[in-house]
């Protein structure tokens, strides 16, 4: 019984928590395995149909790790109780009218100047006649084509995103191979990927930009980078780096290889020398000569090809700092063509110098105090030693006397008076004539 059940579960295109809750209702899935109506007819049933088949496939194909699918696919896939949907053909029409898949020979192509070009030339220029005249062209005597593929873009740029961070996790190395590439991301992120949708996915970053690839010299290898700048492309000298980082890496494991067998041998000669085979321990023991001998070779190899790593790098890195020399240079010519020199300046520092002298006198001069500092300074001090000084050279003064000449004063003041004068008028004529002559002033009489 239970083995059953886990048939019927593998038959699913999803997991069962995952499928839609209609996938059991046998009205309703029967309605939705039959070929479309007329949307004039009922345009909400057709519209909901259409959606319940759009986002099957969609999350189909992400269940899946898939990018790319046929009909043949489809029909395998939602394949339920014997029976095959008949209406996946207008799914896939209506698909390629709402640009969310693309035929794979067109998908395949080279792009473009650019993507933005390409999508362009695929989504807009071609009018809609295109889209059913390709689909109608994997019809032959009324017959699908059920092995026509096409690519999910969707899909394809969702895990495009997730092989990129693959790759700048690993951009240090300057270079990888697809081969690499297929096993790193097996290894870190899904192991059932196909090659075929790694291809995919390469061919979507390309498009956009994001790396570029090309094969070796030998044509065994498709080597990929990660782009720095959109014409960026894999150089020769890339290549022979990456080939000599190759061979580096093998001979490290080459080298430890030997150097396991040789504690083995070792291994074994005490072996022999316990059961007192000595003759087969001396063979044993010739053998790890030879060996030690061979290890010390890739040994010295490996470092001759660190030599050289090390040396095209630091030519790399002159080269680019000989460039930024270069640049430098011509943007100085530019500045000394404009007036730049070295009379020029100096007369300019010498203004400067002189200017700035200037402006130290006049700040010096406006932070001059207008009161006489020493001067005031001198006088704190004398009255400072004089108030330090014995009250025997300053006798003080009774209280009593100092009243009594208040009070003499106080007097005086209140009996004084001004006698009054009287001041004759003077005609304006005389006024003229004596126009110089003081009047006399009143006299101030003490009583």
């Amino acid at each position: 019984m239970s083995t059953k059940v886990k048939d019927v579960d593998n038959t699913m295109p999803l997991p069962p928590n995952e499928m839609p809750k209609c996938w059991n209702e046998e009205e309703r899935i029967g309605s939705l395995f039959s070929p479309f109506r007329s949307k004039s007819a009922n345009p909400q049933d057709w519209v909901s149909k259409y959606k319940f088949w759009q986002n099957l496939i969609y999350e189909w194909l992400k269940h899946t790790k898939k990018s790319s699918f046929s009909i043949a696919d489809l029909n395998s896939a939602f394949k339920r109780k014997g029976c095959t949907p008949l209406c996946l053909i207008t799914v896939v029409e209506e698909l390629i009218r709402n640009n969310e898949i693309i035929p794979e020979t067109e998908f395949l192509k080279e792009p473009c100047e650019s993507w933005t070009a390409w999508s362009v030339d695929i989504f807009m220029k071609r009018p809609l006649i295109w889209s059913l005249a390709k689909v109608k062209s994997y019809i032959v005597n009324n017959e699908i084509n059920r092995e026509a593929r096409y690519v999910h873009l969707q899909v394809v740029r969702e895990f495009a995103d997730i092989l990129f961070s693959l790759l700048e996790a690993k951009k240090e190395n300057i270079l990888i191979s697809f081969s690499d590439l297929i096993k790193s991301y097996r290894s870190t992120i899904d192991k059932n990927i196909s090659d075929n949708t790694i291809m995919l996915l390469l061919i979507w970053l390309k498009r956009e930009k994001k790396v570029v690839f090309r094969t070796s010299d030998n044509k065994n290898e498709l080597l990929i980078k990660i782009a720095v700048h959109p014409s960026d492309r894999i150089s020769e000298i890339e290549e022979g780096l990456y080939k000599l980082m190759k061979q580096e890496n093998e001979l490290i494991k080459e080298i430890e290889l030997m150097e396991e067998e040789k504690v083995n041998i070792l291994n074994e000669i005490k072996s022999c020398l316990t059961k007192g085979l000595r003759q087969v321990a001396k063979a044993h023991l010739k053998k790890i000569k030879k060996l030690e001998t061979t290890i010390e070779k890739r040994a010295q190899t490996l470092d001759n090809i660190r030599s050289v790593i090390i040396s095209i790098q630091n030519t790399h890195t002159n080269t680019a700092v000989l460039s930024a020399y270069k640049t430098g240079s011509k943007v100085l010519k530019k500045l000394n063509e404009s007036g730049l020199s070295e009379s020029n300046v100096k007369d300019v520092m010498d203004e400067l110098s002189e200017a700035l002298e200037e402006q130290k006198e006049v700040e010096f001069i406006l932070s001059e105090s207008l009161t006489n500092d020493d001067s005031n300074t001198d006088l704190e001090a004398e009255l400072t030693e004089l108030m330090k000084l014995n009250d025997d050279a300053f006798p003080s003064v009774p209280n009593t006397k100092i009243n009594t000449d208040i009070d003499k004063l106080q007097k005086d003041l209140t009996n004084l008076r001004i006698e009054e004068t009287i001041i004759p008028k003077v005609s304006p004529k005389s006024k003229n004539i004596h126009d110089k002559k003081m009047l006399k002033q009143p006299e101030l009489e003490c009583v």
